[in-house]
This record gives structure tokens, sequence and C-alpha cells, in this order.
């Protein structure tokens, strides 16, 4: 069985120091095909590996929970 890494995130520490350079880089690997604009849900959690070989932060993605319905607007 192949491993299904759709709708995973991954982030490493980044080794390079500077004020330009982020902290933390990473990927994410949608699980659908994603619109301009939309919003995705990314829930992260902490990985205590000391060795440096596995990501700072495993995370995954989603759809969002907030649906828009019109009916409820109060104009």
């Amino acid at each position: 069985m192949e491993y299904d890494n759709r709708g995973k995130v991954s982030l490493w520490k980044n080794d390079r120091e500077g004020a330009t350079q982020p902290v933390v880089t990473g990927n994410l690997v949608a699980h659908r095909d994603i619109k301009e604009g939309e919003t995705i849900r990314i829930a992260l959690w902490k990985n205590d590996d000391v060795t440096g070989r596995q990501p700072v932060m495993t995370g995954k993605i989603s759809d969002s929970d907030q649906k828009s319905n019109d009916d409820d607007l109060p104009f």
C-alpha cells in the first residue's frame, strides 16, 4: 500500500539565520483542487524530534467549517 500524503503539512526549522529569513519552511500537499481566495483550515502539532530529521511541526489541511448562508444576513 502506497503512502497517501494528500492533506498533510510538514515544517522544518530553517538553519539559516537572519532578520529576513523564515523561522520554518515546509510543504503543504493539497487534498483536492484549491481555488484562488478559498480558505483552507490548517492544524499544526509540535514534533519533539531532536535529531533534526523529522519535521518541527506536522499537520493536516481540511475544508473550512465556515459556510456562508446569505439568508441569515440582516440586510
